[in-house]
């Protein structure tokens, strides 16, 4: 019994330590004399000399090095703000004007639902049940909500 549980601890060890080293970036390069290394780290911290592991299926990925960015270099910061501040003016000028078309939607909205709230009361005055006083009411207080 002893036996059979040591086995199973020793196998799921073996099974944890495999997922873990699975979970692991692994990086290779070729060195100076043109023998493949292998690290968990880029050579020199460098991505752009080195080539991006997988264990699993055993394929070697370039691993994506940033792009350098020619604009930023050509202009001045002043001159990038500047590109920024008119870049962030025209989405302002977008933001109002689809909060001015909101707006106007709730407010066609708003008549609306005015407009239903009065329909209704009129409809419950001219009402013959038993229930007439709490529709009349509960129409009152649409009124008040809807009509402002």
């Amino acid at each position: 019994m002893r036996h059979k549980i040591l086995k199973m601890s020793l196998a799921m060890v073996l099974m944890g330590s495999t997922l873990i080293a699975g979970a692991v970036e692994v990086y290779t390069w070729r060195d100076n004399k043109g023998v493949n290394e292998y690290s968990d780290t880029p050579v020199n911290l460098l991505p752009a000399k080195t080539q991006r592991f997988n264990v699993r299926t055993q394929v070697a990925t370039p691993v994506a090095a940033p792009q350098p960015n020619a604009e930023a270099s050509s202009d001045s910061i002043a001159e990038q703000q500047a590109k920024l501040n008119r870049k962030i003016e025209e989405q302002n000028k977008l933001t109002d004007e689809r909060n001015k078309k909101i707006e106007e939607q709730n407010k066609k909205n708003r008549e609306a639902a005015c407009k239903t709230s009065q329909m209704n009361r009129q409809m419950a005055d001219s009402l013959r049940t038993n229930n007439r006083d709490a529709l009349i009411k509960r129409y009152d207080e649409d009124v008040r909500l809807n009509c402002k």
